[in-house]
């Protein structure tokens, strides 16, 4: 499935100013999980190996010796280790053709930000999505990505072009929540990708490098 499926209202929030993890460093990365389903250590964006000790257990990493995408607020100390103080599951898409959907609902979203992590490994998008309480049983917001084409340029690069795939799912929009959902960006199979955004201000056109080429 192309999608991610977001929750109307979740528990876990990105705070900004002198909230709880103000403090703390935070990070993109892949946990992983051992065969116990515990998550030992962590790989960032930037390359660094952290070995989380005590060893994490957030209950979305459900299945063992597997690699999770996730935000990590962590106290350092002494050397590789680190102390985990709050861990949140970032959903990874996996684009889809659009030849392969029956339709590409695109509801507007807030487009906060766009990059491709060091390294090149992910596309990250940083957005907000209505939300509030009192909607259908079971209404969900869903994201996607969709491929509409590759073109390859006359020097051999290859441009993906992309559109955000987002069915509102019937949740009220009474205020913004901040979510991030991630890419990989080895599945575009491009050097380079436009990127484009229905917002409540207008369509929002993003062009991106995914490779040194």
């Amino acid at each position: 499935m192309l999608a991610a499926a977001l929750a109307a209202c979740q528990a876990d929030s990105y705070e900004s100013g002198q909230g709880n993890f103000s403090l703390l460093t935070a990070d993109f990365v892949e946990l992983q999980t051992d065969a116990r389903c515990a998550a030992t250590y962590a790989i960032t964006d930037g390359g660094d190996s952290l070995a989380l000790v005590p060893a994490a257990a957030p209950s979305w990493a459900s299945r063992p010796d597997t690699a999770y995408r996730a935000i990590l607020y962590y106290d350092r100390a002494d050397g590789p280790e680190v102390r985990a103080r709050s861990v949140i599951e970032v959903p990874v898409l996996r684009p889809a053709a659009a030849a392969a959907l029956d339709s590409v609902p695109t509801h507007p979203v807030r487009l906060e930000s766009a990059w491709v992590s060091a390294g090149g490994k992910y596309l990250n998008l940083g957005l907000y999505l209505k939300v509030g309480e009192g909607g259908p049983e079971g209404a969900r917001h869903t994201v996607g990505l969709v491929c509409d084409s590759v073109a390859l340029s006359a020097t051999g690069c290859r441009t993906a072009h992309l559109r955000l795939y987002h069915d509102q799912g019937g949740v009220p929009e009474h205020y913004s929540q901040k979510t991030y959902v991630s890419a990989p960006c080895a599945l575009l199979a491009a050097d380079s990708a436009v990127l484009r955004v229905e917002t409540y201000g207008g369509l929002a056109v993003v062009g991106l490098r995914l490779s040194e080429q």
